[in-house]
């Protein structure tokens, strides 16, 4: 469904702004929906150096669902866990979760992002979005159909549709002048990215951060042969005095010997925890950074941007069929941002918390936190499935009673279930003869329907709530949308008003 060209562009039923992970996550999962996407960034390749470095199993799927599955997972290296440390290197928290989830995968990993990213735009290109690069975005205008985007290069392209996830100084965020909620959080941290020498072990397996007021820093073990270390700057310090290399290398020498390590990165972030107040304007809509922003302690940023992806594009490929009317976009935000504060306040408490830096308050804290652990046992679970600090979505038009991501994933003749389910609603029931009703209705709706009387291996899906359910629907962002005894009817944001 695409127009003439325009001014030397085809135009196109989504434009995507940005071409980083949470764009290409983007432009690939509307594109494998058949959607007939564009992707615009000025630059032409990837960032050839890290930047993110963790993301979690619910993004593990993601992945699998975009087809790069097969690139990406050889070069990840799981994340055990992540422990905080007082200044003499005492255990404050222990946070734990299993090498594998419920859904096949482990619950946390690291990576490298300059691989990552171009596995997910090459999946996205494979699928049919055509990407645009060495193009930066102007300005937008929009009309009552569609929207105009005017380019660097002098030309321009009209989209049914735009999304931006041109990051934090997001242009088409300001275009559309939304401003943003301020969680008053902001502080400028060095992070340097090491190469280890052959035959140097890392400083650690699992990740630390490190509460000592004289410097709160933070330990990152990265895929080998990298490691990452991160540096709080403190009060009226000048960030060009700290990534002078011989403060660097005094900086790293309480970990590993300088000499073994050479510094591939080396920058200065201000961390903060930011959230858009408007997410859409007409048909605009705003996804990763364009629309928040947080300090990167529990290693969420990203997975936050193509979260939001994943729950856009199946919503949106909804509106473009005409399966749905636009008003279904109306639970973006509404399901996302409540998400995302919950993830930005948490990663800002924990930054709070390591951030300390006066001595009595930071004396007061350990002796507190190691009196808890004490008094708790030694370890804190992040969850079976490394969710313990996601929160669910909240109840809305399709969250009836759920709203977590479903947490297995089954595999039936060396198939796994997402995979066969794709990019429909699922429903999962003990018994079909029970709910035939409601299940012929998912069926036009086109849904995919698993009977775990006649296969039971599904049985294993229903079997994970507590108590077991009957009935399970799954959205096609992998999020549950009731469970319990009985089949929900379509929910009506779902369907047309004719």
């Amino acid at each position: 469904m695409t127009d003439a060209d325009v001014a030397g562009h085809p135009a196109c039923e989504v434009l995507v702004v940005g071409f980083g992970p949470v764009g290409a996550t983007m432009a690939g999962l509307l594109a494998r929906r058949g959607v007939d996407v564009v992707v615009v960034d000025r630059e032409v390749d990837v960032y050839p150096l890290p930047r993110a470095a963790h993301f979690d199993q619910e993004i593990m799927r993601i992945v699998q669902e975009l087809g790069a599955l097969d690139e990406v997972a050889p070069s990840t290296r799981p994340l055990p866990g992540m422990d905080f440390l007082t200044a003499d290197r005492q255990v404050l928290l222990s946070m734990r979760s299993g090498d594998r989830t419920r859904s096949g995968f482990p619950a946390s990993v690291l990576f490298h992002q300059p691989g990552f990213d171009r596995s997910i735009r090459d999946s996205a290109v494979q699928h049919g979005a055509r990407a645009l690069l060495g193009v930066e975005l102007v300005s937008i205008d929009q009309h009552a159909e569609r929207v105009t985007a005017h380019l660097g290069d002098g030309s321009s392209i009209d989209a049914r549709w735009v999304v931006a996830c041109d990051g934090a100084r997001s242009t088409v965020r300001k275009t559309i002048g939304t401003t943003m909620d301020d969680l008053e959080f902001e502080e400028p941290w060095l992070v340097l990215d090491l190469v280890l020498a052959d035959g140097t072990a890392p400083p650690s397996d699992v990740c630390f951060q490190v509460c000592d007021p004289a410097r709160p820093h933070t330990l990152v073990p990265m895929p080998a042969p990298r490691f990452r270390f991160e540096f709080m700057l403190l009060p009226g310090e000048d960030p060009e005095w700290i990534q002078r290399p011989e403060v660097m290398l005094d900086l790293l020498s309480a970990w590993v010997d300088p000499t073994t390590v050479t510094i591939e990165r080396a920058a200065v972030y201000t961390f903060h925890g930011l959230i858009a107040h408007r997410w859409r304007d007409g048909r605009v809509l705003l996804a990763g950074d364009a629309a928040h922003q947080m300090p990167p302690f529990l290693g969420q940023g990203m997975c936050s941007g193509i979260r939001d992806a994943a729950n856009l594009a199946w919503k949106l490929t909804r509106v473009l069929s005409g399966a749905s009317d636009a008003t279904l976009l109306d639970t973006y935000q509404a399901e996302r941002e409540p998400h995302v504060r919950a993830i930005v306040e948490a990663a800002v408490g924990f930054g709070r918390l390591i951030c300390t830096t006066d001595v009595a308050a930071a004396a007061a804290r350990d002796e507190a936190m190691l009196a808890a652990r004490a008094a708790a046992g030694t370890e804190a679970p992040a969850g079976d499935d490394g969710a313990g600090l996601m929160p669910p979505l909240g109840p809305g038009p399709l969250v009836l009673d759920g709203g977590g991501p479903q947490a297995v994933q089954v595999t039936i003749d060396d198939v796994r279930s997402d995979d066969e389910v794709g990019d429909r609603f699922l429903v999962v029931v003990r018994s079909r003869t029970t709910h035939a009703a409601s299940l012929d209705a998912w069926e036009r709706a086109g849904a995919f329907v698993a009977d775990a009387s006649a296969d039971a291996t599904w049985a294993a899906v229903l079997d994970a709530f507590i108590p077991a359910v009957d009935v399970v629907v799954v959205r096609p962002d992998r999020y549950v949308l009731a469970a319990g005894s009985v089949c929900p009817p379509v929910p009506p944001v779902l369907l047309t008003a004719g």
